[in-house]
């Protein structure tokens, strides 16, 4: 006890200066290092020299000072990799994988560092006086925590445990230095934590990459809506709330629906993110009337609006029980190969067939197995085969081995599993499905008749290339032996390379 105080009023005297400054000289000799590398290796040298000299440094002050110029030097560097991985197709190649390792290992390493000076702070007696360096470590911990999770979910993986562990300890101890000095703002720390837990709860493995960076500003903005309280006897009788979600700090996860929780068992413990007042916000938005047009509205797309609808109010369950099963099959993503993959190619299972009948192959089945399904989707895992930008919203076609029926699904869902091995969630369109021509200036248009779309009111559709089609236009479609006139609807969907109508019989 008397070395340990020893030793903290040696780090706060100038007497101990001298070795300090020897040691922080040394760590800016390995800063400089690092400049003309690539970013590759600068985020490589920082993770594996620099960062670990930093944080043997007793000297509080020191050590945050040479983590803040370390984090400048890495902020040089990640987002070049954030952008390799970013564009990079699924599965990663190797060469992104290796970028996406990198960069998180560099986050976790800074995150470590800066929760290393928040706990000793803590867990020391200058609360007062270090308290302004204690919250500016806490929030940059929080921020690289956040920033971790966020680049797992653009490559569909899971964040880890231990950074929701983390994220969820830091918080705490904010809210206990909170209670021991009242005069520090503490507004800052929570708002980022409740950007992270929101961003969590939108179910990012459910958007389409394009759409993360969206997600994450809206769920930056709409954090200061939500409130954090902890667990009281009146928790359990508003447990049917779909607003609400249970934080347990110990189980590394961002929480759960309080709805999802099996009913009639008590809550005792942890923290609930009451998210009430963000769908409000997010209601207000949809409804705002033209004569309020000056009045400032929150900047979401109204898909992304929607979405964060359901996710926030706890409509987004699973509406049927999976039924799980393991055979292989062929799949193909992207309009321009599921066209031909319907039209025949998919009917033979040798390739000298398909070539006989159809020519070279204009698409490339990649292998999966379909790990379980449901009246209304799969869920499938990549085994083999080549890389194609997958993204969610885009249209695939799914034929299981030593069947001859195609599935035309919507990847719904993007997930990395805990093997690394990537998985789609699958929604199929239509029990029957027609390629027909679709009208067009003196050039071939093909279009996906889907004859019936249960999850539409089992009206049927079209998919076509964007700018192909539009609502109210007329069209006469050829399809199993019949001609029918159609008028366009409404457009269901839209992504990347396709437009999805609803279709209306004239």
């Amino acid at each position: 006890m008397m070395k340990s105080a020893l030793r903290l009023f040696r780090d706060l005297i100038p007497f101990a200066q001298p070795l300090a400054e020897k040691k922080a000289a040394e760590v800016r000799e390995l800063l400089d290092t690092v400049a003309g590398l690539s970013s590759y290796e600068v985020v490589n040298e920082l993770t594996t020299s620099v960062i670990p000299a930093i944080v043997e440094q007793q000297n509080l002050h020191m050590r945050f000072k040479l983590l803040e110029d370390a984090r400048q030097e890495a902020e040089k560097a990640l987002p070049v990799l954030e952008r390799h991985i970013d564009y990079a197709e699924l599965p990663l190649p190797l060469a992104a994988t290796s970028s996406a390792l990198a960069a998180d290992n560099l986050m976790k390493a800074l995150a470590v560092g800066y929760y290393g000076i928040a706990r000793a702070i803590a867990q020391g007696t200058q609360h007062k006086a270090l308290g302004r360096m204690f919250q500016r470590a806490v929030l940059r911990a929080m921020m690289l925590l956040a920033r971790r999770q966020q680049l797992a979910y653009r490559t569909y993986a899971k964040p880890s445990s231990s950074s929701w562990t983390m994220l969820h300890e830091l918080y705490q101890m904010a809210r206990q230095q909170h209670a021991r000095t009242p005069d520090e703002d503490i507004a800052p720390i929570e708002h980022q934590y409740l950007s992270a837990l929101l961003f969590a709860y939108l179910e990012p493995s459910k958007l389409p990459r394009v759409d993360l960076a969206a997600a994450i500003f809206c769920t930056q903005q709409l954090a200061i809506h939500a409130r954090i309280a902890e667990v009281t006897p009146e928790t359990n009788s508003s447990q049917a709330s779909g607003s609400c979600f249970l934080v347990r700090p110990e189980e590394g996860n961002p929480g759960t629906p309080l709805q999802r929780l099996p009913q009639g068992v008590p809550i005792f413990d942890g923290l609930i993110i009451d998210c009430s007042g963000v769908l409000a916000a997010l209601d207000k938005s949809t409804n705002r009337s033209a004569e309020f047009s000056d009045e400032p509205g929150l900047d979401i797309p109204p898909a992304l609006l929607h979405t964060l609808q359901l996710a926030l109010g706890g409509r987004s369950m699973r509406r049927f029980a999976r039924k799980r099963f393991k055979p292989h099959a062929d799949l193909v993503g992207g309009i321009a190969q599921v066209i031909p993959f319907i039209e025949g190619s998919a009917r033979s299972r040798r390739s000298a067939d398909a070539a006989n009948q159809h020519g070279p192959k204009s698409f490339a089945p990649s292998e999966w197995s379909l790990i379980d399904q449901s009246p209304d989707g799969f869920l499938v895992r990549f085994i083999q085969g080549e890389n194609w930008k997958v993204g969610v919203g885009n249209i695939v076609a799914l034929q299981p081995r030593e069947s001859s029926k195609v599935h035309v699904c919507l990847v719904r869902r993007i997930a990395t599993n805990t093997q690394g091995r990537l998985e789609l969630g699958l929604q199929a369109l239509s029990p029957q499905v027609s390629v027909v021509d679709l009208p067009g200036h003196n050039e071939i248009r093909r279009g996906i008749y889907l004859h019936r779309l249960p999850a539409y009111g089992d009206r049927p559709g079209i998919i076509a290339r964007p700018g192909q089609l539009a609502s109210g236009h007329k069209l006469r479609l050829a399809a199993s032996g019949t001609t029918q006139l159609w008028q366009i609807g409404r457009r269901l969907e839209a992504s990347e390379g396709l437009e999805f109508f609803a279709l209306v019989p004239l």
